[in-house]
């Protein structure tokens, strides 16, 4: 059981769908903190700001931040969390939400760094594995 430092952050527009995410990931590797962030206040489709940054905010200070998104407006909102955040290290893949996130799980859970992690997750994905 490796003592991971990364968190893996998921964003997506339908709150279930972050939700499902996250409980796939959870069976891959329970010691790897997963956090879900999906839809709006209200229960829409869509992503906030401010929910991201609560999430965030649930996270260990001394975890990295690796996100992971659905589609282009969600990675935006991570990007203007990301600069809200200077003292956190927050990392935005382009890897899929599932597989990306998938394969992050595993590498966090092995203990490997952030730079480390993403670029496994990115290089999977590139792969077509």
């Amino acid at each position: 059981m490796a003592d991971t430092r990364v968190a893996i952050l998921l964003i997506s527009h339908v709150e279930a769908l972050a939700d499902g995410a996250q409980a796939l990931m959870q069976q891959a590797n329970r010691d790897v903190g997963i956090y879900a962030c999906g839809g709006l206040e209200d229960g829409e489709i869509g992503t906030s700001i401010e929910r991201i940054r609560t999430v965030i905010d649930r996270i260990p200070s001394d975890h990295d931040i690796l996100v992971f998104y659905d589609i282009g407006s969600a990675k935006m909102n991570a990007e203007m969390a990301q600069e809200f955040e200077p003292n956190r290290t927050i990392m935005i893949s382009d890897a899929p939400l599932i597989e990306g996130g998938y394969v992050a799980t595993i590498h966090a859970g092995l203990g490997k760094g952030i730079d480390e992690v993403k670029r496994n997750a990115e290089s999977s994905y590139q792969k077509g594995e």
